[in-house]
């Protein structure tokens, strides 16, 4: 399968390109309406039977436990409407994918909002079991065929907001980590078959001897 990264911002797609051999990196614009918007765009385009998207970027933590450079694949992703699933298998698959490749990623509920989220605003997001908030992957959930999975790397916590002396150490860190994510993702894409009538993409089986 042809593996597209839908990465909001820019810097994000710039860290994901310097890494990317095999995978298209689209930049979907910041906040829900540019994320929506690009959405309606990928849905009305299709997205062609051997293509499969990744949502992937930063995002801030729920909890100070969480430090910048970690990763959550999001299971369900909450925003202004109904929850939306994120992935199923192919999260699992590339939640494993990451850890055996020595990225440190946790699978974890993401929620949505429309506007950036205070350290106080975030605790209560938390009480949900949400672990990380971005403002844009319950809109790119809404696109046919929706992608795969979210994968969001930590950048900043309710401790140590986007406002504070240590955010260019944290950024850095957070884009190095979303650069080591794209190897791992590539592969996972590699592995599934094409989508067809009979539903989504599916990972090919391995065969005895093969590279696993």
């Amino acid at each position: 399968m042809k593996l597209q990264l839908w990465c909001p911002l820019g810097i994000e797609a710039r860290a994901a390109r310097r890494s990317a051999h095999s995978a298209a990196v689209l930049r979907t614009g910041m906040g829900p309406g540019r994320a929506a918007a690009f959405a309606r765009r990928r849905s009305a385009a299709g997205g062609g039977v051997d293509t499969c998207a990744v949502v992937l970027g930063l995002g801030g933590a729920t909890d100070d436990a969480l430090a910048p450079g970690d990763v959550i694949v999001a299971d369900v992703v909450r925003g202004p409407g109904p929850e939306r699933r994120a992935g199923g298998a192919a999260a699992d698959a590339i939640l494993a994918g990451l850890c055996g490749a020595g990225v440190a990623a946790v699978r974890a509920p993401v929620r949505s909002v429309t506007r950036p989220a205070t350290g106080a605003q975030r605790r209560r997001i938390a009480t949900d079991g949400s672990q990380a908030v971005d403002m844009e992957s319950w809109w790119l959930l809404a696109a046919e065929p929706r992608p795969l999975a979210v994968v969001r790397v930590i950048c900043d916590s309710p401790g140590a907001e986007l406002l504070s002396l240590s955010l260019p150490w944290r950024v850095r860190r957070a884009l190095a980590v979303l650069a080591r994510t794209v190897e791992p993702l590539e592969v996972w894409a590699s592995r599934l078959r094409p989508y067809s009538d009979r539903g989504p993409a599916t990972p090919v089986p391995s065969t005895p001897g093969g590279n696993h």
